[in-house]
């Protein structure tokens, strides 16, 4: 075993050696100057560091990436499932697919806090490969399923099992990265899930159109199947790669020397990542503002990425006449390839800026026009189309809040860990009911109710962003009148 790590851990030097050295056989050379170029890995970064840094890069983004992918194609494989034949097959109805859904959320978000302190005190790096396995396998009992009964069976116990995934793995970026180099690697994370979402729209259109009734299967059942086939082999890239939070144990691709520069590099700018519960963690907690205003956004910001996913799918469902299965698998993708763009874009300004509201306002504008055309409604079938893909832009806002929040709590871990978490949980869960009111699928294909709510709440987006930058700079400017 010890061999074994060794060549593992000889192997990464390897890779990690030809980046830094720009060996003249490959194109890693330019690439690397094109990060740096990007603030990826700053000019001024020692050798040892910047070393260490892209290691890190390579363990805890390839998984944390590949498993939130996986996490979304797998969620939004039931939407897609739903538009292609399971609501047919399986003689859903009325709200059904609202309440699969709700379903969903219903455990994701309750399970998310208690979540969160559980892989404060576990190897993070065995507990959430472990999960994955599970959310897996359940998906895959969806391709079997009969009845409606199954199908919230197996969603229930998805939700649970994908209730760390999100929270764990910006648990470990904060509990790694320096608050400046946070930004573009939560931005990198967050685009898998557009990502995931787009290529599960064009999995199901595949499935559809060349596996229907192999094997006597429908190709929506073939969708949970391949689904599950593609996210099983990364659980065991999490098992080998992942690492623990740095204070617990030393990952098996680091030498000594790194771990212990990884430690080093952190004090002073980000606390250890060790969760006591006790009375003055809640002090802290709900006694400062990030609590209530970093969830009250978050929460603003779950509701106004509703448009561009079910209920853009379920407007197109609505339409038979005009659209085709394969192309209400889609077209969808379009507003998501928006997101991951958009997200990007928004991460790379906000480091290169050291400024976060500019691009969360700039990013809320087209969701907004995107909305008030909806409102309006009657701009013909393109100019709707038009406005769900608007409405995409929403995706950036996400990593930048992570981010915002992170670096903001970056001295405190303890209240770091809870907020995100909250923000999430609670977000999430005001979004699994909110969207049974607001885009019910018997309403399709025009969702009055919701296009005025969210219009309403993308307003409020612009507000929330507008405190959060004030409160921020006045703490900046307490911390600087104590020194």
């Amino acid at each position: 075993m010890a061999q074994d790590a060794d060549f593992e851990t000889k192997t990464i030097d390897h890779i990690v050696d030809r980046e830094i050295h720009h060996d003249p056989e490959s194109q890693d050379g330019l690439w690397l100057r094109f990060l740096t170029y990007l603030k990826w890995y700053p000019n001024n970064m020692p050798h040892a560091e910047k070393k260490l840094i892209l290691k890190l890069d390579f363990l805890i983004l390839v998984f944390g990436c590949l498993s939130f992918f996986t996490k979304y194609l797998d969620q939004q494989a039931m939407t897609n499932a739903y538009v292609s034949g399971m609501k047919e097959d399986l003689h859903l109805g009325g709200n059904d697919i609202n309440y699969i859904n709700a379903v969903f959320w219903a455990s994701y978000c309750t399970s998310m806090i208690p979540a969160c302190y559980w892989l404060t005190r576990t190897r993070i790096n065995v507990a959430l490969p472990s999960l994955e396995v599970g959310w897996g396998l359940f998906t895959f009992g969806c391709a079997w399923a009969q009845n409606l009964n199954t199908i919230y069976a197996m969603r229930f116990f998805v939700g649970i099992c994908e209730s760390c995934s999100f929270t764990g793995v910006i648990y470990v970026i904060g509990s790694w990265y320096k608050p400046g180099e946070v930004t573009r690697r939560v931005a990198l994370f967050f685009i898998a899930s557009p990502l995931g979402t787009m290529f599960a729209g064009y999995l199901q259109a595949a499935a559809y159109t060349n596996l229907n009734q192999t094997h006597g299967l429908a190709g929506w059942r073939w969708l949970f199947i391949v689904c599950t086939v593609i996210t099983l082999p990364i659980c065991i890239l999490g098992y080998i790669a992942f690492p623990d939070v740095p204070h617990r144990t030393k990952p098996r691709f680091l030498t000594a020397a790194e771990h212990s520069l990884a430690n080093d590099r952190l004090k002073g700018l980000t606390a250890p990542s060790e969760l006591q519960i006790s009375k003055a963690i809640f002090k802290r907690v709900f006694g400062r503002w990030h609590f209530y205003v970093f969830v009250m956004h978050w929460i603003l910001m779950d509701q106004n990425f509703m448009p561009y996913s079910t209920p853009f799918s379920l407007y197109l469902k609505a339409k038979p006449d005009i659209y085709s299965v394969s192309r209400i698998n889609t077209l969808p993708t379009i507003a998501t390839a928006i997101s991951v763009v958009a997200a990007l874009a928004a991460g790379i300004t906000a480091d290169r800026l050291h400024n976060y509201w500019i691009p969360s306002v700039v990013t809320s504008i087209p969701v907004l026009i995107g909305l008030v055309l909806l409102t309006v409604y009657n701009i013909g079938e393109q100019g709707r189309v038009a406005a769900f893909i608007l409405t995409g832009f929403e995706g950036a806002i996400s990593p930048l809040t992570m981010s915002w929040a992170t670096t903001s709590m970056a001295r405190d871990a303890e209240e770091r860990a809870i907020v995100t978490a909250s923000m999430n949980a609670i977000g999430q869960a005001m979004a699994a009911w909110t969207q049974i009111l607001q885009y019910p699928a018997e309403k399709a294909p025009r969702f009055t109710a919701g296009f005025v709510s969210n219009l309403v709440t993308t307003g409020l987006q612009f507000a929330s962003i507008g405190l959060i930058a004030y409160l921020v700079r006045r703490d900046q400017r307490r911390a600087l009148r104590q020194r």
